[in-house]
């Protein structure tokens, strides 16, 4: 690694602008789940829309509301990991992505949003070992290890795939695979229709600082 991975502190805050953050009051979900994606929402469907509704509103303290009550009600599996996602999102809005992982794990087998929810979380930890957690989630359970994969989420959760693909970018920077940081980058800007000043730019520029 050509820069020391501490310097990955200056960028953490980057990542809370894939998110944004508000204050709000904590709730709690927990189950253990399987499912298949592309299952259709049936039972707890009007629960979990309710739940985004509210994230989209910034009342994430009464989404995560909602969701608990999908978690509550015997839910399908597909209902239980899309409460379980929803809350991982709710709690890394009230603060920081990293608040969000105990329910990403709990759907990133099969949930392709909880993967990046936890790969942002990952970035913000900022050890070596979480950078190769990131390039895990992102390039190879999302993208199957496919440079140039397609990151479309099932929810509103504020991600783009240019962003995807930029904080793909910046892992393999953090732990010195400038070739693979470079063609991630590029592609990222390829994705993007705006780049100067947005949070994109600010990544990227954090990706070139560490590639020097």
């Amino acid at each position: 690694m050509k820069k020391h991975l501490g310097v990955i502190l200056l960028a953490l805050s980057l990542t809370v602008g894939l998110t944004g953050c508000t204050g709000g009051v904590n709730g709690e979900g927990d189950s253990d789940y399987s499912y298949n994606i592309g299952t259709p929402i049936v039972r707890g469907n009007a629960f979990n829309d309710q739940g985004w509704s509210y994230i989209e509103k910034g009342q994430y303290d009464s989404s995560i509301a909602q969701f608990n009550k999908v978690l509550n009600d015997n839910p399908t599996d597909d209902e239980k990991a899309e409460a379980n996602n929803g809350i991982g999102w709710a709690k890394a809005k009230l603060g920081q992505l990293k608040d969000g992982m105990p329910w990403f794990e709990k759907a990133k087998d099969l949930s392709n949003d909880a993967k990046v929810g936890l790969a942002g979380a990952h970035l913000q930890l900022a050890s070596r070992s979480d950078m190769e957690r990131v390039i895990d989630l992102l390039y190879k359970q999302l993208g199957g290890e496919d440079a140039h994969f397609k990151y479309v989420s099932r929810r509103n959760n504020g991600v783009s795939d240019a962003e995807a693909h930029a904080m793909l970018a910046y892992a393999y920077a953090a732990t010195g695979q400038d070739e693979l940081a470079r063609e991630q980058l590029d592609y990222a800007k390829e994705l993007s229709p705006v780049w100067d000043g947005t949070t994109l730019d600010q990544i990227g520029k954090v990706v070139e600082f560490l590639m020097q």
